[in-house]
């Protein structure tokens, strides 16, 4: 291949690259969601997660900026002769002053770009499926005080699992008859005591309670194919089950699986 194949072969490239970052950059931009008031299930799109359309994203600009080396090689007899043209002896402080102004770009867009401490807290944290429902079907993030590192969110985030399994196991080991208002009782606390929200999914229920997600959905009666890590606030609008039921299917299949 001649010098101008090559020319023509990395533009090409160049071109299939950038046309990809811009596309990624506006879905992301603008398709997308993020943040922890999306639920995870937005955050796919043609079956890819928001991170992995970042991955490729991150890729491709490195496959460019490779090109745009390679180009800068190729044509580096024009771009010096372009130079001395236009700047003279000062050629190369032309060409350098070219490359600085990139890099002031950059620091323009960072001078620029507002400050806004505390939005993106959280973020990362998996605070995206703790999206509570209120009565007006809006959403809000519920605070945690003291909350700085992902570590310790982890930790109490296993401290709660834990709890709810212990829970589980005590309701699987209490006693199924007892009489008149009393067991009326006991059954409210015991539901109570499940701690199941609207802001939880199936997969949630199925941590706390070992109880297995699929057989939650079957024996409500929902489609196979139900998002299983969409919230319950979502999926009960959709499919028209109540938070009730749901408690008292993950209660039952506790007992049953105890016998």
């Amino acid at each position: 291949m001649s010098r101008t194949d090559w020319k023509y072969l990395i533009d090409s490239l160049m071109f299939v690259c950038i046309v990809g970052i811009v596309i990624i950059g506006f879905l992301m931009g603008l398709v997308i969601p993020e943040g922890p008031a999306a639920t995870e299930s937005s955050k796919y799109f043609l079956g890819l997660h928001r991170h992995q359309w970042g991955n490729i994203h991150f890729y491709l600009s490195i496959v460019f900026v490779s090109l745009v080396i390679v180009h800068l090689i190729l044509s580096w007899s024009w771009i010096k002769g372009k130079a001395r043209q236009l700047f003279k002896k000062a050629w190369k402080i032309g060409l350098l002053m070219t490359a600085i102004t990139s890099i002031l770009v950059l620091t323009i867009f960072w001078l620029l770009y507002p400050r806004l401490p505390g939005v993106y807290e959280g973020y990362g944290l998996g605070r995206g499926r703790e999206v509570v429902e209120t009565q007006k079907g809006n959403y809000s993030i519920p605070k945690r005080e003291g909350i700085d590192k992902v570590t310790v969110f982890d930790e109490e985030k296993k401290s709660d699992i834990s709890e709810a399994k212990e829970e589980s196991s005590r309701l699987r080991k209490s006693d199924d008859v007892l009489p008149g208002s009393h067991r009326q009782e006991q059954k409210e606390a015991e539901l109570e005591a499940l701690g199941i929200q609207g802001w939880m999914t199936f997969l949630d229920i199925e941590r706390r309670t070992g109880i297995p997600a699929s057989r939650i959905v079957e024996r409500l009666g929902l489609p196979r194919n139900v998002p299983l890590h969409e919230t319950l606030g979502r999926l009960r609008r959709q499919y028209l089950f109540s938070m009730q039921e749901v408690r008292e299917v993950v209660l039952k299949l506790i007992k049953e699986s105890k016998r």
